[in-house]
């Protein structure tokens, strides 16, 4: 279970001193420190759930979310997020696991998260369509639709017969958010 400062200030009430109370919990092993203010009590806490906790809004997103889709073959062992107006990339190294946040445009951040259900938890992912194309917006700009066409089969590894199954009109749509020139040309591919 996720707990932060409030919750914990909150159940720990009673106590006269609620941060050595944490302390000593931490010390115990009833609580473990994510970050200031957040601690779980389970370290089998799935770190779906735990990304969603430790920078707000966010949602799962990039490799982590193609991988989840089964999009590419690769397994992803840092979970990567995608956030708006953070102004910088973050990386959260815990006893835990890793995670990375990333901004994403504000334009396009609204649209096309799904919400899933881990551990009776919800929890903010991309769809298919979205996490790809977060993924090429954060990449070097590329020159034209062969380059693209490099970028997701060869470089990213993007199964074909999955990229064949996604919405191709949900794809469009969601790239008329991004201003990047990959998601632009992304778009170009797709009208071939």
């Amino acid at each position: 279970m996720i707990k932060n400062n409030t919750l914990l200030n909150y159940e720990y009430r009673s106590y006269t001193n609620i941060p050595e109370k944490i302390a000593t919990e931490v010390k115990r092993g009833n609580l473990i420190k994510v970050k200031r203010g957040l601690y779980i009590t389970d370290a089998n806490t799935d770190p779906f759930i735990i990304a969603n906790n430790i920078v707000t809004p966010s949602y799962i997103s990039y490799e982590t979310a193609l991988a989840y889709y089964g999009l590419i073959p690769e397994r992803v062992y840092l979970v990567k997020s995608a956030c708006f107006k953070k102004n910088k990339i973050k990386l959260f190294k815990t006893k835990v696991g890793n995670f990375y946040y990333q901004d994403i445009y504000d334009k396009a951040y609204p649209y096309g998260i799904d919400i899933v259900s881990i551990d009776n938890v919800n929890v903010s992912i991309a769809c298919p369509e979205k996490a790809l194309l977060d993924m090429i917006s954060v990449i070097s700009p590329k020159n034209n639709i062969k380059e693209i066409k490099e970028l997701l089969f060869d470089d990213l590894r993007v199964n074909e017969m999955a990229f064949d199954d996604l919405d191709k009109k949900k794809l469009y749509e969601l790239a008329s958010y991004y201003i990047s020139r990959n998601v632009k040309l992304f778009a170009a591919y797709l009208e071939e």
